[in-house]
Protein backbone atom coordinates (compact mmCIF):
# COMPACT_ATOMS: atom_id res chain seq x y z
CA UNK A 1 0.00 0.00 0.00
CA UNK A 2 2.74 2.44 0.59
CA UNK A 3 4.40 1.76 -2.61
CA UNK A 4 1.21 2.55 -4.56
CA UNK A 5 0.85 5.81 -2.28
CA UNK A 6 4.51 6.61 -2.77
CA UNK A 7 3.68 6.00 -6.91
CA UNK A 8 0.75 8.28 -6.82
CA UNK A 9 2.41 11.10 -5.39
CA UNK A 10 5.46 10.69 -7.81
CA UNK A 11 3.13 11.06 -10.57
CA UNK A 12 0.83 14.03 -9.38
CA UNK A 13 4.43 15.70 -8.64
CA UNK A 14 5.09 15.82 -12.54
CA UNK A 15 4.62 18.88 -14.05
CA UNK A 16 1.78 18.92 -16.67
CA UNK A 17 3.90 20.98 -19.25
CA UNK A 18 6.16 18.49 -21.29
CA UNK A 19 8.88 19.90 -23.21
CA UNK A 20 8.92 17.87 -25.97
CA UNK A 21 12.46 19.06 -27.51
CA UNK A 22 13.75 21.14 -25.26
CA UNK A 23 17.21 20.87 -27.52
CA UNK A 24 15.13 23.17 -29.57
CA UNK A 25 15.86 25.93 -27.00
CA UNK A 26 18.72 28.09 -27.90
CA UNK A 27 19.12 27.42 -31.32
CA UNK A 28 17.99 29.77 -34.13
CA UNK A 29 14.12 29.61 -35.69
CA UNK A 30 13.92 27.61 -38.59
CA UNK A 31 12.31 28.80 -42.04
CA UNK A 32 8.66 28.54 -42.35
CA UNK A 33 5.55 29.71 -44.66
CA UNK A 34 2.50 29.45 -43.41
CA UNK A 35 -0.96 31.04 -44.91
CA UNK A 36 -4.41 32.67 -43.85
CA UNK A 37 -7.74 31.51 -44.49
CA UNK A 38 -7.57 34.89 -46.74
CA UNK A 39 -4.58 33.54 -48.52
CA UNK A 40 -2.25 35.76 -46.56
CA UNK A 41 1.30 34.21 -46.51
CA UNK A 42 3.83 35.01 -43.37
CA UNK A 43 7.01 33.58 -43.20
CA UNK A 44 10.41 33.74 -41.29
CA UNK A 45 11.79 36.49 -42.95
CA UNK A 46 8.54 38.60 -42.37
CA UNK A 47 8.80 38.56 -38.53
CA UNK A 48 12.91 39.03 -38.43
CA UNK A 49 13.91 41.68 -35.20
CA UNK A 50 10.59 40.49 -33.66
CA UNK A 51 9.22 38.52 -30.49
CA UNK A 52 7.26 35.89 -31.99
CA UNK A 53 4.94 33.62 -29.87
CA UNK A 54 3.68 30.83 -31.43
CA UNK A 55 0.94 28.95 -30.36
CA UNK A 56 1.11 25.18 -33.41
CA UNK A 57 -2.01 23.25 -32.62
CA UNK A 58 -4.38 20.94 -34.41
CA UNK A 59 -8.17 22.09 -34.62
CA UNK A 60 -8.90 19.58 -31.78
CA UNK A 61 -6.27 21.01 -28.95
CA UNK A 62 -7.01 24.59 -29.30
CA UNK A 63 -9.18 25.27 -26.42
CA UNK A 64 -5.86 22.69 -24.02
CA UNK A 65 -4.33 26.45 -23.41
CA UNK A 66 -6.93 28.84 -23.18
CA UNK A 67 -6.14 30.44 -20.31
CA UNK A 68 -2.56 30.85 -21.24
CA UNK A 69 -3.88 32.60 -24.46
CA UNK A 70 -6.52 34.66 -22.21
CA UNK A 71 -3.33 35.45 -19.94
CA UNK A 72 -0.97 36.65 -22.85
CA UNK A 73 -4.10 38.48 -24.72
CA UNK A 74 -4.47 40.94 -21.47
CA UNK A 75 -0.22 40.94 -21.10
CA UNK A 76 0.02 42.07 -24.81
CA UNK A 77 -2.83 45.04 -24.14
CA UNK A 78 -1.27 46.53 -21.27
CA UNK A 79 1.94 46.33 -22.99
CA UNK A 80 3.27 50.24 -24.75
CA UNK A 81 2.69 50.34 -28.39
CA UNK A 82 6.83 50.54 -28.38
CA UNK A 83 6.52 46.96 -27.42
CA UNK A 84 3.60 46.24 -29.35
CA UNK A 85 4.63 46.95 -32.45
CA UNK A 86 8.00 44.40 -31.96
CA UNK A 87 5.89 41.52 -30.75
CA UNK A 88 4.17 38.68 -33.08
CA UNK A 89 1.60 37.04 -32.09
CA UNK A 90 1.29 33.74 -34.78
CA UNK A 91 -1.64 31.08 -33.99
CA UNK A 92 -0.76 28.27 -36.69
CA UNK A 93 -3.13 25.17 -37.22
CA UNK A 94 -2.00 22.21 -38.51
CA UNK A 95 -3.88 21.71 -42.35
CA UNK A 96 -0.96 19.21 -43.69
CA UNK A 97 -3.55 16.43 -44.43
CA UNK A 98 -6.76 18.80 -44.94
CA UNK A 99 -9.13 17.07 -48.08
CA UNK A 100 -11.54 20.48 -48.47
CA UNK A 101 -9.44 23.24 -47.93
CA UNK A 102 -12.12 25.74 -49.26
CA UNK A 103 -13.93 24.80 -45.96
CA UNK A 104 -10.63 25.08 -43.54
CA UNK A 105 -10.00 28.69 -45.40
CA UNK A 106 -13.12 29.50 -44.51
CA UNK A 107 -12.92 28.14 -40.84
CA UNK A 108 -9.65 29.66 -40.28
CA UNK A 109 -10.93 33.23 -41.81
CA UNK A 110 -14.04 32.77 -39.29
CA UNK A 111 -12.25 31.61 -36.13
CA UNK A 112 -9.64 34.58 -36.88
CA UNK A 113 -12.44 36.82 -36.78
CA UNK A 114 -13.50 35.67 -33.44
CA UNK A 115 -10.35 35.29 -31.99
CA UNK A 116 -9.20 38.80 -33.19
CA UNK A 117 -6.00 37.33 -34.34
CA UNK A 118 -5.04 36.01 -37.80
CA UNK A 119 -5.27 32.25 -37.42
CA UNK A 120 -2.62 30.71 -40.10
CA UNK A 121 -2.73 26.85 -41.60
CA UNK A 122 0.73 25.04 -42.10
CA UNK A 123 -0.81 23.47 -45.31
CA UNK A 124 2.69 21.63 -46.27
CA UNK A 125 3.18 20.49 -42.24
CA UNK A 126 6.82 22.15 -42.74
CA UNK A 127 6.54 24.53 -40.08
CA UNK A 128 5.63 21.09 -37.99
CA UNK A 129 8.54 19.19 -39.00
CA UNK A 130 11.07 22.31 -38.69
CA UNK A 131 9.74 23.04 -34.63
CA UNK A 132 9.36 19.23 -33.94
CA UNK A 133 5.90 20.06 -32.92
CA UNK A 134 4.10 17.25 -31.39
CA UNK A 135 1.08 16.37 -33.22
CA UNK A 136 -2.47 16.24 -31.18
CA UNK A 137 -1.68 18.76 -28.83
CA UNK A 138 -1.11 22.38 -27.76
CA UNK A 139 2.76 23.74 -28.89
CA UNK A 140 4.16 26.98 -27.51
CA UNK A 141 7.43 28.52 -29.12
CA UNK A 142 8.95 31.70 -27.90
CA UNK A 143 11.97 33.44 -29.70
CA UNK A 144 13.19 36.80 -29.35
CA UNK A 145 14.29 39.40 -31.57
CA UNK A 146 17.22 37.49 -32.97
CA UNK A 147 15.57 34.39 -34.39
CA UNK A 148 16.45 32.39 -31.13
CA UNK A 149 14.45 29.93 -29.60
CA UNK A 150 14.06 30.72 -25.96
CA UNK A 151 10.78 28.72 -24.82
CA UNK A 152 9.32 25.70 -25.98
CA UNK A 153 6.40 23.32 -24.65
CA UNK A 154 3.67 21.04 -25.26
CA UNK A 155 1.16 20.24 -23.19
CA UNK A 156 -1.19 22.10 -20.53
CA UNK A 157 0.54 25.40 -18.86
CA UNK A 158 0.24 25.72 -15.71
CA UNK A 159 -0.58 29.36 -13.80
CA UNK A 160 3.05 28.99 -12.27
CA UNK A 161 4.75 28.51 -16.03
CA UNK A 162 2.34 31.34 -17.08
CA UNK A 163 4.05 34.18 -14.95
CA UNK A 164 7.39 32.62 -16.23
CA UNK A 165 6.36 33.20 -19.75
CA UNK A 166 5.47 36.72 -18.97
CA UNK A 167 8.47 37.43 -17.12
CA UNK A 168 10.04 36.31 -20.30
CA UNK A 169 8.42 37.91 -22.67
CA UNK A 170 9.07 41.50 -20.75
CA UNK A 171 12.82 40.59 -20.48
CA UNK A 172 13.22 39.49 -24.18
CA UNK A 173 10.81 42.51 -25.39
CA UNK A 174 13.15 44.95 -23.93
CA UNK A 175 16.46 43.58 -24.97
CA UNK A 176 18.49 44.57 -27.84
Amino acid sequence: MKKIFLFAVMLLSFPLVSFSDSQLIGTQAQEFTVRSGDNKELNLKDVEGKVVTIFYETKNEIEKNRKLKTELNKFYIEQPEAVKKNVVRLAVVNCKNVIFSGAWKSALRDNSEKEGITIYGDWSGKMASAYKVKDNDSNFIIFDKHGTIRYYCTGSVNDEEIGKIKELLKKISTEK
